[in-house]
């Protein structure tokens, strides 16, 4: 068998066995390679017009209701190293997390952990220009570590790993710390309701019912999510006006 075959093979494995962390990291790659030819730079890509139109920009969801800056900020990366280190760290928890909770949890954890970060940019750094799939990671860690403790298994390969992660997030400057806590908590609190909670229900409940459980505990959470989301934007709204009167 030839290299090119096993590799092939390798792929191929990776797509059925972990379908949403490889699409989630097939969408990334496209989406940095679709900012590199639109700015003819491969460490500038956020000179492109999609970059421009999708990263967070705070200011731009207030005044303009662009809403979904919150998630598609969560595909855009500034520069190549900025879009690997994300995916690596995508590719080493889809491979511990997504075939332990299923498919669609795992998808539900990613999106709503991004939209929790970006939540969290709204409130700390509201004129800052945001843009990676870290919020939606802190969010799968924080998700695998409530999880692990339910089911009373070693932690403390993933408190490791938060800890030196929100270490560097402290003190490597341009690092948004509030999108990499948000998305924890936000991943962390979803996956205590859309997984460790229904487990907790009496027998009698069923299947079915521990399932509907389940997206109802999860939906709540992204209501609440969106409210503070609104509640954020409502706020830096008035700001921005407070200062044009201001400076006017």
């Amino acid at each position: 068998m030839s290299t090119q075959t096993r590799r092939d093979g390798a792929i191929a494995r990776f797509f059925r066995l972990q379908p949403v962390t490889a699409w989630l990291i097939t969408a990334n790659l496209a989406v940095y390679l679709v900012t590199v030819v639109q700015s003819r730079s491969v460490m500038d890509n956020h000179r492109s017009l999609l970059f421009e139109a999708t990263a967070l920009f705070p200011p731009s969801v207030a005044l303009t209701d662009e809403w979904w800056r919150l998630l598609t900020s969560a595909f855009q990366h500034f520069g190549p190293m900025h879009l690997l280190l994300n995916m690596y760290m995508l590719w080493i928890l889809g491979f511990g997390i997504e075939r332990g909770i299923g498919h669609l949890r795992f998808l539900a954890l990613y999106l709503i952990s991004a939209i929790g970060g970006s939540v969290a940019v709204l409130f700390s750094s509201p004129i800052a220009l945001t843009a990676g799939a870290s919020g939606a990671i802190f969010g799968l860690m924080g998700a695998y570590a409530i999880v692990a403790m339910s089911m009373r298994l070693d932690v403390k390969g993933v408190a490791i790993l938060l800890a030196l992660n929100i270490g560097v997030s402290i003190l490597v400057p341009g690092v948004s710390l509030a999108a990499h806590l948000g998305g924890l908590v936000v991943g962390a609190v979803a996956a205590l309701a859309l997984v460790v909670l229904p487990r907790t229900l009496p027998a009698r409940t069923g299947r079915v019912g521990r399932e509907v459980a389940s997206w109802i505990g999860y939906l709540v959470v992204l209501v609440v999510v969106g409210v503070l989301g609104w509640v954020a934007a409502e706020s830096l709204t008035a700001d921005l006006a407070g200062y044009v009167r201001v400076h006017r």
